[in-house]
């Protein structure tokens, strides 16, 4: 597979259908089922962008061929994935699941850490697709080089995780100590993985009440708020 498209126009089956827009671009559906994501503004830096072809790591959708518009870069085709945002996982049981997998995604992310010293921003549960088994990361455009000085480039990007997966379960009204420490050490630090703030998160909330339902799920957090 050729890794740049040169062509004339945009092909209409590279917009089946609009999945979604953001600040710097649109991502369609294709008519084999992949994702194309069309820059707003033609003559777009598309360094970083090839530099990321070159990226294979379990979790990331990265790009896999940059399309070019008489010879402007205009966007790039990559993998879909179908699944659920992370923000709208509500029940306790996939919560559970949701910790196995995010798991695995944590070890990836400390591969693609180490290997290539890379930033992984905006690390938001919109940004992080759940297809039952697997997390995925579906925005891979803000991945970069670091831009400031670091020591563990890890620890950046799980602070950079944390921060939106910890929020599901701790507000600043939580007084539970344990779980303070944890958040503290993975939003702030980076030496604890989310996945480990979120079993003791639930570990918490299972004490408080006996949980069987949604309802009883979401009572459980107001607890852990308290």
């Amino acid at each position: 597979m050729d890794k740049i498209l040169l062509l004339n126009e945009i092909p209409k089956e590279f917009k089946l259908e609009r999945l979604g827009s953001g600040q710097n671009g649109t991502c369609y559906l294709t008519s084999d089922k992949r994702v194309f994501k069309e820059y707003h503004n033609d003559g777009m830096d598309d360094d970083i962008t090839r530099m990321l072809l070159d990226l294979h790591y379990d979790g990331f959708t990265f790009p896999e061929q940059l399309v070019f518009i008489n010879e402007f870069f205009k966007g790039y085709l990559k993998q879909y994935i179908e699944g659920v945002t992370l923000d709208k996982i509500s029940s306790l049981t996939e919560i559970k699941q949701l910790v196995v997998a995010l798991k695995q995604f944590e070890s990836s992310l400390m591969d693609l850490s180490y290997d290539r010293e890379l930033y992984v921003y905006d690390l938001n549960l919109h940004n992080l697709i759940y297809d039952g088994k697997k997390i995925y990361d579906i925005d891979t455009d803000p991945i970069a080089p670091f831009d400031f000085p670091i020591t563990n480039p890890y620890y950046e990007n799980i602070k950079e995780l944390a921060n939106s997966f910890n929020g599901i379960f701790l507000s600043d009204e939580c007084h539970n100590k344990h779980l303070q420490d944890l958040a503290r050490e993975s939003m702030l630090i980076g030496c604890t993985r989310p996945s480990l703030f979120m079993n003791e998160a639930i570990k918490e909330m299972e004490k408080e009440i006996e949980i069987k339902t949604i309802s009883d799920y979401k009572k459980g957090l107001v607890l852990l708020r308290k």
